[in-house]
């Protein structure tokens, strides 16, 4: 006797054995036990799902010798001639190869014959959105009121191709994919009734490369035992069919997370040593990343192709990540699955897109940024009293360092007195130099010091040291260093007890002379260096990237 494939061998027989279709299973078990079956049917849905099986099934339960029934006996003749495609009144047409008038009118013209042994003559019309308009057209009158003896089952793929006016004419029955889990159980009961031996995880991989089908799932099985026999090595097993490993694909995820540059390519080198192409290795990583965003945003249950031991993996490498660095991390991998898809370099291609992923900085949540806002608001608000109230302290607190700087230097002249209270008064800022800081930076750092001095000014303000130098030169460019403005601010915290921001800008003694270029820099320069920007920065742990600035128009 020949070889039997798995697929057929295992095709179901009666209506409990399909499984992931329970609702429409059961709807016709009843229509059929209560005689109220329709004249059509139309069966849709994607490849391997039972609509075929389920349509010789209907054909059996009506013509067997006890029949109607929803429990058909499988052993008389009726019920064997339609398992195995022989019977003169289960007629199966693939309109594949039957899309014109012609097929269909040897249709009509059969159907006011009466069946020939069973009760019922049933037309199975397989892939039936592949008929021409034109056999549509002559199917209609038939399919709307055919004999009593006749029933028509319309299996497709494609129902959206189906005329309306079919459409109408039947009761339509949408089968949907088999979740993962089922086909990992179908799979399990068959080896361990064939005797095969083969993982669990073999088996997993198996039903997710199947994609709901489980007539797919049990064609990539036979191949296995083709290749292997009985005994199925996982390891092998990934490598013929071309499947990525779930311990790869979760190395490489977490490795993703941990930021763990290295780790996320080596595991890429040896998904490609095992001959996994890079366009599968992006598409199955953007897979775990969508499941991962969806398993954190509503849960593992609204997910029905991976399973369960799957989901709990994913929820414990995904619950230190927040939705929106998620949303990031799988917006990237989306944009970088396509540049692979397209690219004649994939290998490359999807290498520079894992370093991305690698080095991305987590985002904040936007409730986060808005509490920081807030914070930072007030913040900023009790920085901020009003202008009379700013003017006194800041005077108050600027005689305070003068006094302490006249005790620290008895031998200072009364001038500079009088100097700091001119200083005073002009609009909030101080002179420096008249409260002699330069001469303790001289002290305490000579190399600092040496490049203040070729500073046009030096002045003290309600919360920031302005230093301007006549022009950008090497100066300034040593005082605009984070490191130098670190340094000034820690001495000036000791010189005057209390922490200043301090700023560095270039400007040019003749205006119209200062380039459009220069006068930006400044711009962005005092921007950069505002209390505001600076707090924001500090609060938000966040850096500038860059400053546009736009020309009034």
């Amino acid at each position: 006797m020949s070889y039997l494939v798995l697929a057929r061998k295992w095709r179901p027989k009666v209506f409990d054995d399909v499984i992931g279709q329970e609702y429409i299973i059961q709807t016709l078990k009843n229509a059929i036990s209560s005689g109220k079956t329709a004249h059509a049917f139309i069966f849709s849905g994607p490849r391997g799902v039972g609509k075929t099986s389920t349509a010789r099934i209907v054909a059996k339960a009506i013509n067997c010798k006890d029949g109607p029934t929803h429990l058909p006996c499988s052993e008389c003749t009726n019920c064997q001639e339609i398992s195995e495609g022989n019977s003169l009144d289960v007629i199966e047409i693939d309109a594949a190869s039957h899309t014109g008038v012609k097929d269909i009118r040897e249709i009509i013209e059969n159907v006011k014959y009466l069946p020939s042994s069973g009760k019922t003559k049933i037309y199975i019309i397989d892939e039936a959105h592949m008929l021409s308009q034109s056999a549509f057209n002559a199917l209609l009158k038939t399919l709307e009121e055919p004999p009593p003896h006749v029933l028509f089952i319309l299996a497709t793929t494609e129902v959206q191709k189906i005329p309306v006016t079919i459409l109408s004419r039947c009761q339509r029955y949408d089968f949907k994919k088999v979740s993962t889990d089922k086909i990992k159980d179908r799979i399990m009961l068959v080896t361990s009734t064939e005797n095969i031996n083969i993982t669990e995880e073999t088996i997993y991989l198996i039903a997710q490369e199947s994609d709901g089908s489980l007539r797919d799932a049990l064609s990539l099985l036979d191949q296995l035992v083709a290749t292997f026999g009985t005994d199925i090595n996982h390891e092998e097993a990934t490598r013929i069919l071309g499947l990525l490993d779930r311990q790869l694909l979760r190395r490489a995820v977490s490795s993703i997370f941990n930021k763990d540059t290295k780790m996320c390519l080596e595991t890429l080198n040896e998904a490609s040593l095992k001959g996994v192409s890079p366009k599968r290795f992006a598409e199955d990583l953007l897979k775990m990343l969508r499941n991962a965003l969806i398993i954190r945003t509503c849960g593992g249950g609204i997910i029905s192709n991976i399973s369960t031991e799957e989901i709990r993996e994913i929820e414990l490498l995904s619950n230190d990540h927040s939705i929106e660095n998620l949303e990031l991390l799988f917006n990237l991998m989306l944009k970088g699955a396509e540049e692979v898809q397209q690219s004649f370099y994939p290998q490359m291609a999807l290498e520079v897109t894992l370093v991305k992923l690698t080095i991305m900085d987590t985002s904040i949540a936007i409730e986060d940024i808005l509490k920081t806002i807030e914070k930072l608001s007030d913040k900023l608000g009790n920085a901020n009293p009003s202008s009379y109230d700013k003017e006194v302290s800041h005077t108050r607190a600027v005689k305070q360092m003068a006094k302490t700087q006249r005790d620290k230097s008895p031998d200072v002249e009364s001038k500079n007195d009088t100097k700091r209270s001119e200083d005073i008064k002009d609009d909030n800022t101080v002179n420096v130099e008249g409260l002699d800081f330069l001469g303790f930076l001289k002290e305490k750092k000579p190399v600092i010091a040496m490049q203040l001095e070729h500073a046009e000014s030096m002045k003290i303000g309600d919360s920031i040291i302005k230093i301007e130098f006549p022009s950008q030169s090497t100066h300034y460019d040593y005082i605009a260093r984070k490191e130098t403005q670190d340094t000034i601010r820690k001495l000036s915290k000791e010189f005057f007890g209390r922490d200043y921001k301090i700023v560095a800008l270039a400007s040019s003694s003749n205006a119209e002379n200062t380039s459009l270029s220069d006068k930006n820099s400044k711009i962005r320069s005092q921007i950069q260096n505002t209390q505001a920007v600076q707090d924001a920065m500090e609060i938000l742990r966040g850096r500038i990237v860059n400053i546009k600035i736009r020309e009034k128009e």
